[in-house]
């Protein structure tokens, strides 16, 4: 008996161990590291960070500090921190977006500023340079000097400011994919705080979407930021949606407009074409499952994509 007695409250210790630790894990995970547009058309003066709340719990910025690695491995500049951003004394709810961006009159829904307004990102030599130089982007904890998040790109950074492996040159947003029509992409994870801890299955380039859900793919990116920023009058509401979902488009007058449920396998669930609009849509979502849905609303200027939850 004594045996058996000793055997439970020695697994039941183990039992609140694991439990305990497996707690910690998901919350040091909460705040990721979810999108990163680092290099632009021309001058890079649209660059921006978002971070993402992923966990179950809202979160305080104050507690990290953003970091921009130079993974360089020649020179006194490599190999170490460039700039370090403090964040505000704010609360990141779940499920919420915190962009950090160089211009804020160039980069939709930017909460942060860097100092300098362009070239805030070092955009790395590609992995396949003569003479790679990938940089990085980390989270660090600042009571415990911990790194919460770390992504890699254009290649791969020393270990610990990369996650197994860095985003590939072939998943990263290079000039030569930026050169394309002029189009804006970046790289970020789909759907939002998807963390495998490995940067070259998370990351993938994207169209830019700043403080908004991402997208899967880069297929029919916007061609400026602007027409980004024209599209972000468009309020949805309420979030989450007990079944109906309004679309007001009250601010602006918008031509050949679709709003598009996408579901977060990437298929499209329901659609509907309104032409040249200027009001408040309102759209019956409760035949669908309860769950998280990509709200995507196309106009002739833009487009915006919206993250809804549905719950009933």
């Amino acid at each position: 008996m004594k045996k058996t007695f000793t055997f439970c409250i020695t697994k039941i210790a183990m039992v609140f161990a694991v439990a305990i630790l497996m707690t910690n894990m998901v919350n040091a995970q909460g705040i990721v590291i979810n999108e990163i547009d680092y290099d632009q058309p021309g001058v890079d003066s649209a660059e921006y960070v978002e971070l993402y709340n992923a966990g179950p719990n809202p979160v305080n910025l104050a507690d990290f500090r953003l970091m921009l690695f130079n993974g360089s491995t020649s020179g006194t500049t490599g190999n170490k921190p460039y700039d370090s951003i403090l964040l505000p004394s704010q609360t990141l709810s779940v499920g919420a977006f915190f962009v950090i961006c160089g211009n804020s009159g160039k980069v939709p829904n930017c909460n942060l500023t860097f100092t300098a307004a362009t070239n805030c990102i070092q955009n790395a030599a590609s992995a396949t340079a003569t003479t790679p130089s990938p940089d990085a982007v980390y989270l660090q904890d600042i009571q415990q000097g911990n790194i919460i998040d770390a992504v890699s790109y254009e290649g791969d950074c020393l270990a610990p400011y990369l996650e197994i492996a860095g985003v590939p040159s072939g998943n990263s947003d290079t000039i030569v994919a930026d050169s394309v029509l002029s189009r804006f992409f970046s790289i970020g994870r789909f759907p939002d705080g998807t963390d495998s801890n490995n940067n070259s299955l998370d990351f993938n380039r994207m169209c830019s979407t700043p403080g908004s859900a991402n997208v899967a793919n880069a297929n029919g990116c916007v061609t400026a930021i602007a027409e980004v920023k024209s599209a972000m009058s468009i309020l949805v509401y309420p979030n989450p949606s007990h079944g109906v979902l309004h679309i007001d488009m009250t601010k602006d007058y918008f031509k050949q407009v679709k709003v598009s449920v996408i579901d977060l396998l990437g298929r499209e669930v329901k659609s509907v074409d309104l032409g040249d609009f200027d009001a408040i849509y309102s759209m019956n979502l409760s035949d669908l499952n309860k769950g998280v849905y990509i709200v995507k609303i196309q106009t002739a200027t833009g487009s915006m994509l919206q993250r809804v939850e549905l719950s009933k």
